[in-house]
């Protein structure tokens, strides 16, 4: 007596998919070989990840989400970045990581989207949100080593990872994850075809498995404790028959061979012989309602489920986690076949024929005058030249269903545009109380988008990195000239235009109230001003009105406007300081930033230490007395205040007071210490440096640099 059956899937030989790859028999082939059943994946496997040894790589196809295996790491980088007011010192530090994770153990074609604790690290467009450098090793056979890697391990002890594509990052900037390494997931695309079933059997079996189906979907991860296991959802969920033919399991053949109700009942021993053997499962043992679960590309991979009920109430409930991603309605569809195909497949008919249908084969399609006319052979066997069939309805699939995937919050994927920087080096706005030359960094982009990059500073010949301000900059550039105007009255008359680099930011309006009160304070080029009216002109284009200038000091830079110089708002959270060794003042600073969009860099400027400098004196005066002396009288202003409150006088903001104050005339000049706001020069000092027009300064000398000047003009 020879059997022949109808396999749905043969059992590994090999190792779980993703190590070595072994071969599928089927179950003509001698037991013994053959590994016990084991389960296949389970839906979420996919986004757990792991850094553990033995973990298996899942082979991906088509396009899917996997959170892959760490495979190497670094230790935490830590920086830390002093701030806080003077003798009150707060450093903030942060913290990065190198890694490298496994994503699929075939190779696949490229990365999209990758999130980061559920929050999008890279957008599909390519760009990443958060600062590092990253680089897909997509499993070729040739791939080389990752440079990172063998700086840290060494060149003997770094592997190519050839066969398995593999995810770098390079410095990732861990603040955004509470500084700790994030959990990773990666929308993979594998192939750049239509995905077939038949096609992910036939490679995840290394060719074993010879199945023409030709239904699509759009993704399928092959994992498991044997390749039986890996395949088997597939096989399941769409009614995939496979023959056994020696070698290999392949698709039956889809001819139909009619059976004649008198050739039915044959027997080896001229017993009689029933002509049709016909049973039935119990409606008990069959599921009444199934659920699949699956992922679905629509709610960017998460899994989903689709329930499908027969009429029958008694049976079971039935769970199928099928690891691709297919849509809702297909889904639904599929749940709704597999159902079906379970109750039409009840039926089990045995048939008895004569020898000329010994050519049969499990598969075989059977054409019989019964209801349903058509059933599969599902075993064969010879007894005595009589053909036993073993057969189960033929099943075909009903109409394809709708249904909705439902609604998730999704990520905002707003992607990167090139970056804007600006230094500005100007007073103290921010409180910071320096005792170094402290310049501003404002950083921002066309786009919604907004990170924490790193930018360089490059100061006289030394270079350093500092992350920019964790919310973009309200920065533009001026499209009209600013001329100058009044330092200590509201400007009606005057106004300028300026373009925000983001479109979508705004400058409002305030009442004169909101203006003493120190309300949109902002920099234009080396002028601080604030404005009361911000009038919209389109497309991030803002006429400032209502001025109030030389803000903190800042008259002498009033008359020096051009078209093009940078303005900012001056917002604490979103202007960085940037503090440079004493000795880079008369050297030129510069800022640049390397984001996925590209370089963008600042214009230079020339470190003056503004920072530092007291604010210069104000109201000069300048007069002879009737003995020919000059008596000179001013006010003194702080840089630790700008301006008198409850009629107290500013703080010194200095260790001690003091003044220099410089006469010149048109034969020479002289020079004078004071250390209170007022001065009498000798006649006889002031007749040395000639008759004629004279010009005076006065400077407050400060603890680190000396204030600009006052100056006043009179005759001698």
């Amino acid at each position: 007596m020879a059997t022949l059956v109808l396999s749905s899937i043969g059992t590994a030989l090999g190792g779980p998919v993703g190590g070595a790859i072994g071969a599928l028999v089927g179950q003509s082939i001698d037991q013994q070989l053959l590994g016990p059943t084991t389960r296949g994946p389970r839906i979420g496997d996919l986004k757990v990840q792991s850094s553990s040894y033995g973990t298996q790589i899942p082979r991906i196809y088509g396009s899917m989400r996997v959170a892959g295996t760490v495979i190497w790491a670094t230790d935490l980088v830590e920086s830390g970045e002093a701030s806080g007011a003077k003798g009150q010192p707060d450093t903030t530090y942060s913290y990065s990581v190198s890694l490298a994770v496994a994503l699929s153990s075939r190779a696949v074609q490229s990365i999209g989207r990758i999130w980061a604790d559920g929050k999008l690290l890279r957008g599909a467009a390519g760009d990443l949100k958060v600062s590092t450098k990253f680089r897909l090793y997509t499993g070729d056979e040739d791939q080389d080593v990752d440079p990172l890697i063998t700086s840290a391990e060494g060149l003997a002890s770094t592997p190519a990872y050839r066969g398995l594509a593999i995810a770098v990052f390079e410095d990732l900037e861990l603040a955004d994850y509470g500084n700790r390494i994030p959990f990773f997931t990666f929308e993979i695309f594998a192939d750049d075809q239509p995905l077939s079933v038949g096609a992910v059997l036939n490679d995840a079996s290394d060719g074993v498995i010879e199945s023409t189906e030709a239904q699509l979907f759009a993704g399928y991860a092959a994992y498991g404790q044997s390749i039986r296991a890996a395949v088997q959802p597939l096989i399941d969920c769409y009614a995939i028959a496979l023959f056994d033919d020696g070698s290999r399991l392949v698709s039956p053949s889809s001819v139909v061979t009619a059976v004649a109700s008198e050739e039915l009942g044959n027997s080896s021993d001229n017993q009689r012989a029933a002509r049709i053997q016909r049973e039935q499962l119990a409606s008990k043992s069959l599921p009444s309602v199934l659920r699949l679960t699956y992922y679905d590309p629509a709610l960017d991979y998460q899994s989903g489920e689709a329930r499908a009920s027969s009429a029958d109430r008694r049976g079971t409930e039935e769970q199928v986690e099928l690891p691709a991603a297919v849509g809702a309605s297909d889904a639904k569809s599929l749940a709704q076949r597999v159902i079906a195909r379970e109750w039409a497949r009840r039926d089990k008919l045995t048939l008895r024929l004569p020898p000329q249908y010994l050519a049969l084969q499990p598969g075989a399609l059977i054409d019989l005058d019964l209801s349903p006319r058509s059933w599969r052979v599902e075993q064969v066997t010879i007894e005595a030249f009589v053909v036993i069939l073993e057969l189960r309805p033929s099943w075909t699939s009903g109409a394809a269903l709708a249904a909705d995937p439902g609604r998730i919050v999704p990520n905002v994927d707003v992607p990167a545009a090139g970056l804007s920087v600006a230094l500005f080096d100007v007073a103290d706005v921010l409180g910071l109380d320096s005792t170094t030359p402290t310049l501003l960094l404002a950083a921002s982009s066309a786009s919604a988008y907004w990170t924490s990059y790193k930018a360089e500073i490059v100061a006289g010949q030394q270079s350093f990195e500092v992350p920019v301000a964790r919310r973009k900059s309200v920065l533009g550039r001026a499209s009209t000239v600013l001329m100058g105007g009044d330092a200590y009255l509201i400007n009606q008359a005057g106004s300028f235009d300026v373009e925000l680099i983001d479109q979508d930011q705004w400058l409002t309006s305030c009442d004169d109230e909101a203006l003493v009160g120190g309300g949109n304070l902002a920099i234009l080029g080396s002028e601080i001003l604030q404005f009361g009216g911000a009038e919209p002109l389109g497309q991030g284009r803002f006429r400032l009105t209502r001025l109030l200038r030389g803000r903190a000091g800042t008259e002498w830079a009033m008359d020096s406007h051009v078209i093009g110089e940078a303005f900012a708002l001056i917002e604490a959270d979103s202007l960085r300081a940037v503090s440079l060794p004493s000795w880079t003042v008369g050297a030129t600073a510069s800022a640049s930033i390397q984001s996925v969009a590209g370089s963008s860099s600042s214009a230079p400027i020339l470190v003056s230490g503004e920072s530092l400098r007291p604010i210069s004196p104000v109201d000069l005066a300048a007069a002879f007395d009737a003995a020919g002396n000059l008596a000179l009288t001013w006010t003194r202003r702080s840089r630790k205040g700008f301006a008198w409150t409850d009629e107290i006088d500013a703080p010194l903001g200095e260790t001690s007071e003091q003044y220099r104050i410089t006469v010149d005339g048109t034969q020479g000049s002289v020079e004078f210490e004071a250390a209170t706001p007022q001065l009498v020069i000798p006649a006889a000092q002031i007749g040395g440096i000639g008759t004629g027009p004279i010009t005076i300064e006065v400077r407050q000398v400060g603890d680190a640099a000396a204030s600009r000047p006052a100056a006043a003009s009179l005759t001698v």
